[in-house]
């Protein structure tokens, strides 16, 4: 980092956490004048367009006195001080408003897109059997050495990459875990969780790291948690909650919605009661049929995914919850994040693959940098295909565009990793393919009617790709260095 970038950061630095100091005595009373700071900040250090929209946005939130102002007012008055100070520091400065114009400078040098996150596996070692888990086709024996997590988390800053995301397994189990988070403690985390590990003391180890928010599963209530996750898994998952909000943690639940449980999952009253147990993020994932033993029923159908979209958005609209719906917020991401546009996933063993739910994988990071990986032909031809469709509501590589998911899966020296790739020839893979179909002629006219700038742009965007990619002959590095398109 430069001078100018580390007295840029000091400043910026400096004058958030006054910020966050000057809310946390009365966020009622002193939320609006903080906004009105941090705008005038986002010009006086002529912020990327992206963070001054957002600044914006917060603002338009308060103005209007919204549910997502008061979950800003809960979040601070529910976090241990000196937390709220380390996560915005994170959070805001490292990961975006030092860390995107650094990854967008490395690419525009290198000609290697850098995505803003990774998912990253340190063990996939589970005290639980899940049903229709995604990971629990993987060898739970594998565990990510401190090493080689240490390297690629140096890498990864060295690129402006300073948020990464913990899963698995049950990343609580890994053994390293909180040595990670202090070598590391100038980056931002989040980690799926089943909340089995967190007890009194390991929620306050986590609030004196300061720097990771967990997202704890559930399925719906306890009923349905437990039908999935086992007996008690629901207890423990209340009991982990207690745990965080006590000592000061901000924390969030996962839900992965099935045909069996997403009326319920969406309903007002789970919705209201993960509030008032202190939940601030919501996490919805759509059941995937992957791994070896993938059970197409508990998909949701097209009517039901339509449900969830418009139901997730009155969520928002209507409560304290910052509630993301992984697969229908294409509008607001640009269609599909996965293969390292965005992020990428990275297994215990070391495996590289374009996402969470994309089993395919062309390389080992144990053999490789991470520049080396982000260059991987799969990740650039992937990257070539997106957005999939102009259709942002059709986003996903492998439910929405199966044909695609096969050709990436018959690139050379392309393995499947869990059984996913050869379901695709069998009853799995003409279920896609149908649903697939439903969903596109069900949902188009919804992101057309709804996103009808976003709609225009999309096929303005996808049209002036091609033109770039037919002039490079193919060569997607050269899309990423030309000035004629924002990325």
């Amino acid at each position: 980092m430069s001078l100018g970038e580390n007295a840029k950061k000091m400043v910026l630095s400096k004058t958030l956490d006054g910020i966050v100091s000057y809310l946390q005595k009365d966020p009622e009373r002193n939320v609006h004048k903080a906004i009105d700071t941090l705008a005038a900040l986002a010009n006086k250090f002529s912020f990327l367009p992206v963070f001054k929209e957002q600044i914006n946005g917060v603002k338009k939130l308060a103005d209007n006195d919204r549910p997502g102002i008061h979950l800003l007012i809960n979040l601070l008055k529910d976090t241990r001080p000196d937390v709220a100070h380390k996560l915005a520091q994170n959070f805001v400065v490292n990961a975006a408003w030092m860390g995107i114009p650094k990854q967008r400078a490395y690419t525009k040098r290198e000609g290697v897109n850098v995505p803003w996150f990774m998912l990253i596996d340190p063990t996939e070692k589970c005290n639980y059997n899940c049903i229709g888990c995604w990971a629990g086709s993987y060898d739970q024996a594998k565990t990510m050495s401190f090493e080689t997590l240490d390297r690629i988390l140096t890498e990864a800053k060295e690129m402006g990459i300073y948020f990464i995301v913990l899963s698995g397994g049950e990343p609580t189990l890994y053994p390293h875990f909180f040595d990670i988070l202090k070598k590391h403690n100038d980056m931002a985390f989040m980690f799926y969780t089943n909340g089995s590990i967190i007890t009194e003391k390991f929620a306050e180890k986590l609030a004196d790291a300061g720097n990771a928010v967990p997202c704890i599963s559930v399925e719906g209530f306890k009923e349905k948690t437990d039908w999935r996750r086992g007996k008690g898994a629901w207890d423990r998952v209340m009991k982990a909650m207690d745990n965080l909000k006590k000592v000061g943690v901000p924390f969030g639940y996962s839900v992965t919605e099935t045909s069996q449980n997403v009326d319920e999952v969406l309903s007002d009253e789970f919705v209201d009661f993960m509030v008032n147990k202190g939940a601030k993020i919501a996490w919805y994932f759509q059941y995937i049929p992957i791994g070896r033993t993938p059970d197409v029923s508990l998909m949701l159908t097209p009517q039901q995914r339509l449900k969830s979209y418009h139901r997730i958005h009155e969520i928002r609209a209507t409560k304290p919850l910052f509630a993301a719906d992984f697969w229908n917020d294409g509008p607001y991401t640009g269609g599909c994040l996965a293969g390292g546009r965005r992020y990428l996933h990275i297994t215990a063993d070391g495996g590289i693959e374009p996402c969470a739910f994309i089993h395919l994988s062309q390389g080992n990071i144990n053999d490789m940098s991470l520049k080396e990986a982000l260059q991987l032909p799969f990740f650039k031809e992937i990257q070539k295909l997106q957005p999939y469709s102009d259709n942002l509501l059709s986003v996903c590589l492998l439910v929405d565009h199966p044909d695609y998911f096969r050709k990436i899966g018959s690139l050379p020296g392309v393995r499947g990793t869990d059984g996913t790739l050869e379901n695709m020839s069998k009853d799995v893979g003409k279920h896609l393919d149908k649903l697939s179909k439903e969903w596109a002629e069900l949902s188009r006219p919804v992101f057309e009617k709804d996103f009808p700038d976003v709609a225009k742009k999309t096929k303005e965007y996808k049209k002036k790709k091609e033109e770039i990619l037919k002039k490079a002959n193919g060569d997607i590095e050269q899309f990423y260095v030309s000035d004629e398109i924002d990325k």
